[in-house]
C-alpha cells in the first residue's frame, strides 16, 4: 500500500510494531531502532519511510517529556509496576503505536502514514487501548490509591482516609507490604502526568474516528477468520470507525493455473492421475468461492473487498512488494468495472 502510493508522488510513512523478520529486511530496519528510516525505492516518484513501534521507548519519553520533575521520572522509571507497564501491560503496546502514530500525524511530515498493527485474535484490542488508558487514569482512581501518602482535611476526608487505610491493610495481608507500597507510589508518582495522558489518550480517538482515517483488514480464506472479520467490521461500524478495504490474502493459488495446459506427459496413466488431482484441487477452491460469496454479502456496500494469491513462496524485498502492489492495483481495477 505505502508503495502503490509513492508510485503516485506521495510522501508515506510505515510504522511496523513487531515486524517479521523479512519485512525488517525489506524496509532496511534495524532491530531495537526507534529511527526512521528512508527506504530505497529509486523508481518510485514519492518517498516511503519505515520505522519500527518501540514501546519501552516510546513510554519512557512520554513520561519525560511531560512529567516536567526529573525526580519524579527517576521515581516512576523505578517502580516495577511501571516497568510492568510500559512493557508487559495488556494495551501498553497498543496505546505506545497510537501515541506514535498522533505524533507523526501532527508532525505533518507525511502525506500518509500506515500502521501495520501485529496479528491479534483479540484486533479489537488494539483499538478500545486509549479508553482504558483514559478510565485507568481518572481522578477518582489515582485519588484513591494515593490515599494513603495524603493527609485528611475535615471529617468526610478523615472518614475516606480511615476507610482507605483498611482497605490497604488487608490488600496488604493478601498481597504483601511491598507490592502495596508499589502500588501507592506508582499512582503519586504518575499523577504529574496523568492529565495529558488522559488528554493524549482522547485525541487518539478521535484521529481513529476522523474522516481521514481509513482501516484495511486483512484476513485468510478461513472460515473462522473470516467470520472474525464479520465481527470485527460490526463493532467498527458502533464506533464510528471507518473500514475501507478488506484483503483476503492467499485466496487463490497463482502458481496453479496452469498446471495442467496440455497432455505433454507421455505415460498416459500418470497423467490422468495428476488431471484427477488437479480437478479436485479446483474443486476445493470453487468451494472456498463459495465460501468467499457469502462472506462478502455480509459487509456494507463501500466496504472494497480484494482477494491476493498465494504466490507459492515467500514474499520478501522491495522488487516483491512491487509486484503485490501492482496485484493489488489490478484487483482494484477488476473490482472497480
Amino acid at each position: 500500500m505505502a508503495l502503490r502510493a509513492a508510485s503516485f508522488g506521495k510522501k508515506v510513512l510505515v510504522l511496523t510494531v513487531d515486524p517479521a523478520q523479512r519485512l525488517m529486511t525489506s524496509l532496511g530496519l534495524q532491530p531495537g531502532s526507534d529511527q526512521i528510516t528512508k527506504v530505497e525505492t529509486p523508481s518510485l516518484k514519492g518517498e516511503v519511510y519505515a520505522g519500527i513501534v518501540q514501546s519501552k521507548k516510546i513510554f519512557d519519553d512520554f513520561i519525560s517529556k511531560y512529567s516536567g520533575n526529573k525526580s519524579v521520572v527517576d521515581r516512576i522509571f523505578k517502580n516495577r509496576l511501571y516497568q510492568q507497564l510500559s512493557t508487559t501491560l495488556s494495551g501498553s503496546q497498543e496505546f505506545t503505536a497510537l501515541e506514535k502514530l498522533l505524533q507523526e500525524y501532527e508532525s505533518k511530515n507525511f502525506d500518509l502514514i500506515i500502521l501495520d498493527t501485529p496479528p491479534t485474535k483479540h484486533a479489537l484490542d488494539f483499538f478500545v487501548a486509549p479508553r482504558r488508558i483514559i478510565n485507568l487514569f481518572q481522578d477518582s482512581i489515582t485519588k484513591w490509591f494515593a490515599a494513603p501518602e495524603l493527609e485528611p482535611t475535615g471529617f468526610i476526608s478523615n472518614l475516606i482516609y480511615k476507610g482507605t487505610k483498611t482497605v490497604f491493610k488487608s490488600l496488604e495481608i493478601l498481597t504483601g507490604a511491598e507490592f502495596i507500597e508499589e502500588l501507592v507510589d506508582f499512582f503519586v508518582a504518575i499523577r504529574s502526568v496523568q492529565k495529558i495522558l488522559r488528554e493524549r489518550s482522547e485525541k487518539v480517538e478521535k484521529l481513529l474516528a476522523n474522516k481521514t482515517t481509513s482501516f484495511v483488514l486483512i484476513t485468510s480464506f478461513d472460515s473462522a477468520k473470516l467470520e472474525e472479520a464479520n465481527v470485527l467490521q460490526k463493532r467498527f461500524s458502533k464506533m464510528k470507525y471507518q473500514l475501507d478495504a478488506v484483503i483476503i490474502n492467499r485466496a487463490y493459488p497463482l502458481w496453479a493455473s496452469n498446471v495442467i495446459a496440455n497432455p505433454s506427459l507421455q505415460n498416459q496413466e500418470v497423467y490422468q492421475k495428476v488431471l484427477r488431482y488437479y480437478n479436485e484441487f479446483r474443486s476445493y477452491y470453487a468451494n472456498r468461492y463459495k465460501l468467499y460469496d457469502d462472506f462478502a454479502a455480509g459487509f456494507e456496500r463501500n466496504v472494497k473487498i480484494f482477494r491476493i494469491p498465494d504466490y507459492g513462496q515467500d514474499i520478501c524485498g522491495i522488487d516483491d512488494l512491487l509486484e503485490l502492489s501492482d496485484r493489488l492495483a489490478s484487483a482494484q481495477s477488476e473490482r472497480m468495472k
